[in-house]
């Protein structure tokens, strides 16, 4: 196998890579290939954010790829079976962090308070408090969901991870975005662990794909389907939310 995967990340930390292929028949196979193999070449790219492990380009020279190596299954279906498991493992590590925020930004107010520098919160600091407590628990309790569909092997796990991870993402790098003005200029200084966290969120809304792409493959289940009989249907959202609610 020679080809080019850019954007991959553990790229030196990965002991095992799992690589995608086109089969001699045509279809979507997977193999594990051993990091150690002589064929695989790495060029780390220093990132922004996500400083914890290595990031960049990973390059295939004729690597040979044994029959035992081949993963048993579809391809596609492993593949998406994979994503249905960890986005929402990645959006929780998501949430976590902003959370982190918010417990640094209380806690900072809190102290300032009893020592007297801050007589009184005003009104617009504890509305976003509120809502973005509010907005972190649900996109959590979103991702949960996701990860028990993926459990279960539910046929709505792959279409409630990619949405949980969109949406958790984004609310996780809006939220401590508007938590750490609160802070002030403290806030934003390069060694602050609010500042480093701020930084790895924004990485996570370009890894695993631009997040158009998860709200579209979510999209795809309120579109019109047919049954056995070639009867065209569009499931409510009250058919959905059933369907989701009978796993639990």
């Amino acid at each position: 196998m020679t080809g080019r995967k850019t954007w991959i990340s553990r790229l030196t930390e990965a002991a095992v890579f799992v690589l995608f292929f086109r089969a001699p028949d045509g279809g979507l196979a997977a193999a594990a290939v051993d990091a150690t193999e002589p064929g695989l070449h790495r060029q780390p790219i220093p990132p922004t954010g996500l400083a914890g492990w290595t990031w960049g380009v990973l390059d295939l020279d004729e690597v040979t790829i044994c029959q035992e190596d081949v993963l048993n299954g579809d391809g596609m279906l492993l593949l998406r079976e994979h994503f249905a498991g960890y986005r929402p493992l990645v959006t929780a590590t998501a949430l976590g962090g902003a959370a982190a925020v918010f417990d640094a930004v209380t806690t900072r107010l809190s102290a300032r308070r009893a020592l007297g520098d801050l007589p009184r919160l005003r009104d617009s600091t504890l509305i976003t408090l509120g809502r973005t407590h509010v907005q972190l628990a649900t996109a959590l309790l979103g991702a949960v969901t996701a990860s028990h569909l993926a459990e279960g092997g539910h046929p709505a796990a792959e279409p409630w991870g990619a949405a949980a991870k969109a949406h958790g993402i984004d609310t996780a790098d809006s939220a401590a975005a508007e938590l750490a003005l609160l802070l002030g200029a403290s806030g934003f200084r390069a060694d602050c662990q609010t500042a480093k966290t701020r930084r790895d969120l924004s990485g996570l809304l370009y890894a695993d794909g631009i997040h158009d792409s998860l709200y579209r493959t979510a999209g795809k289940q309120h579109t019109a389907t047919k049954d056995a009989a070639g009867v065209t249907s569009v499931p409510t959202p009250r058919d959905r939310l059933a369907s989701v609610a009978m796993t639990g």
